[in-house]
């Protein structure tokens, strides 16, 4: 990230070319994109976890584990299942030139595509939110949901009032998490023909050859970044609400009429027919039409590929998280705790500025050492680790402060090693914790795909990259069978991760 950085103060040839002609464009696109699928997000998430957190209607028990599940699917493969959804609006398109004129169908063109890239995106990351915020409002002691009803508040009046103010710290978490995942994202806004910063980076890099001006776009969407996490942490003003478990009831919900219902229903269900059930059903039948010409020996390699790569990401990923997290509990040093904060700042960065900062680094290491590091499995693996540390660290980290803070000082007074300590009393603890990490780096490997793009070695082929050639290739339909592969693969972790949430929220 520094050496992406540093770069806004290194001369680049073309860059007085790049700020006239294309860099509005670029910054007008990524926040046309961020504020759209985080405002859309935030309706989708935040009214279908009240529905299912504090709502009773037909439905709610299925609706409260299906609405995780557009989690599977990577944005780009969502896009590319809707990618004869422009074609379909060629009529008014026509129409507009018809009875207007050609100008108002050209900037209707233009501008189309927004509101279609942004559902899209929105109702695939959505869950950021939902999951947030469903354990937020399940977790509001309902002694303030009997107290708004005592003074004569309705569900609408406590959900403006009572409930999405309490909840608000959590819903902002969720939705920085969003407008990351919207900048990372290249496949979607790539398909969409959405200028962007990500897409300015590869476009100007590998199209143009110009390496500097790439680097100072990969400077300028961090600098955007950065600035987006300040604003994120003086949103939340460090508010916490806390509640008292011992004195609390069960939660009573509100109980809704039959016209209501079938509004919660409809509410809950469009965000899971676009993000999931229709990309799904599309993906299967072309997967259908096709899967006999995909699938042969090649497919099985790049199969193998992502499984083996996304295994060894996992397993380097989580061994340095618990490591890191581990020195910090058990030491507490400052220190250390600064440099976890600073190692887990990579899920913040777009996965084409990682890649970037990788291959700066890299080049210094090849002329300091005599070392080819550039084009091999090992750089990759690294740049997954620096991208998805956060990812394996958090869960990890709350693990040792809920179960193993009190052991560790013990087994400290008692004389016991740190190697001990980790070995014997943490690792064992943890279980639950390290199999998480290690399936949501599994999946998140598995979906990543403009880092990959730019750093695999040659000839290595990978599900992702896969199904992004095979789209760009306006290949849709043969491009569905690896597309699902992913899915699939991602679908497990999820269910998986809903069920430990459910557990968590009794």
């Amino acid at each position: 990230m520094a050496e992406v950085l540093w770069h806004l103060t290194q001369p680049a040839e073309n860059w007085e070319h790049i700020r006239d002609t294309v860099f509005g464009r670029y910054l007008k696109g990524s926040i046309l994109l961020v504020t759209g699928t985080a405002t859309l997000s935030i309706l989708f998430g935040v009214s279908s976890a009240w529905l299912v957190a504090c709502c009773e209607f037909p439905g709610r028990k299925i609706f409260e584990w299906a609405l995780i599940l557009p989690f599977a699917i990577p944005t780009y493969i969502a896009a590319y299942a809707y990618f004869d959804l422009i074609d379909r609006l060629t009529p008014l398109l026509i129409w507009v030139r018809d009875n207007i004129n050609q100008e108002a169908m050209t900037q209707l063109n233009d501008t189309i595509v927004y509101p279609v890239t942004i559902i899209v995106l929105a109702s695939v990351l959505y869950p950021y939110v939902y999951l947030v915020a469903r354990t937020a409002f399940t977790r509001q002691s309902s002694q303030y949901i009997e107290a708004a009803r005592t003074l004569g508040h309705g569900p609408h009046s406590t959900f403006w009032r009572m409930a999405l103010p309490l909840a608000r710290p959590a819903i902002v978490g969720g939705v920085a998490l969003v407008v990351m995942e919207t900048l990372n994202d290249y496949g979607a806004v790539e398909h969409f023909n959405i200028p962007t910063f990500t897409t300015g980076i590869f476009r100007t890099w590998l199209s143009g050859g110009d390496l500097p001006g790439a680097l100072r776009l990969a400077a300028c969407l961090m600098a955007f970044i950065l600035l987006l996490l300040v604003l994120e942490k003086r949103m939340r003003f460090g508010a916490k609400f806390h509640k008292n478990s011992q004195a609390d009831r069960p939660f009573q919900r509100y109980p809704l009429g039959q016209a209501k219902a079938g509004v919660a229903i409809v509410c809950c269900l469009l965000p899971l027919v676009i993000g999931f059930v229709l990309p799904l059903s599309r993906l299967a039948y072309w997967a259908g039409l096709t899967v006999t010409k995909v699938l042969d020996m090649s497919f099985l390699k790049l199969t193998l590929n992502s499984i083996g790569i996304s295994i060894a990401a996992g397993i380097t990923t989580v061994l340095l998280a618990l490591f890191l997290a581990y020195t910090a509990k058990y030491f507490g040093s400052r220190t250390v705790r600064a440099t976890n904060r600073l190692a887990i700042l990579g899920y913040a960065v777009p996965g084409a500025v990682i890649a970037m900062g990788i291959l700066l680094v890299a080049k210094q290491l090849n002329s300091a050492t005599g070392w080819v590091i550039t084009g091999s499995l090992t750089m990759l693996v690294l740049a997954y680790i620096i991208r998805f540390l956060a990812v394996a660290w958090h869960p990890i980290d709350s693990g040792m402060e809920q179960n193993c803070e009190q052991l560790n000082n013990a087994s400290r007074s008692l004389g016991a090693s740190p190697a001990h300590s980790l070995i014997q009393i943490n690792m064992p603890l943890l279980c639950n914790s390290l199999v998480a990490a290690g399936l949501f780096v599994f999946v998140d490997t598995m979906k990543e795909l403009p880092l990959t793009l730019i750093l695999r070695p040659f000839n290595f082929e990978t599900l992702s990259t896969k199904t992004f050639d095979l789209a760009k290739q306006a290949q849709i339909p043969e491009s569905s069978v690896s597309a699902l592969c992913i899915i699939i693969v991602s679908l497990l972790p999820v269910v998986w991760l809903n069920r430990q949430i459910r557990t968590l929220e009794k």
